[in-house]
């Protein structure tokens, strides 16, 4: 009987443990260097991320945005609250002069 104490104690410490640990997200907004190989997202400047991962963010007035050396999938809206998603393989650059997108999230894989 001893046992069963110092078993649930263990099980316990180990479940917290696990429900401690949060999700890793290792995407980086870093700084832009030509050449880098990042995901490049252009409005009236340049924002650059780097390493695999996901999170949110509220870029405005994009007009341009370069894959790098990533596959990523590109969380928007257009003038509107319903936001869209698109896919971009590495070195594919999407370029556009007609609008703007607001950048809600990137995930990059």
């Amino acid at each position: 009987m001893r046992k069963l104490p110092a078993i649930l104690s263990a099980v316990a410490a180990a479940a917290m443990v696990g429900l401690a640990a949060p999700p890793a997200y290792a995407i980086d907004k870093v700084t832009c260097r030509d050449g880098a190989g990042y995901l490049e997202i252009y409005n009236e400047t340049r924002h650059c991320f780097a390493n695999a991962g996901r999170t949110n963010v509220y870029i405005t007035n994009v007009n341009m945005i370069a894959a790098g050396n990533n596959n990523v999938t590109i969380y928007y809206r257009v003038n509107s609250n319903t936001t869209s998603s698109a896919q971009m393989n590495k070195w594919a650059v999407v370029d556009w002069r007609e609008f703007r997108l607001t950048i809600t999230g990137i995930e990059i894989h």
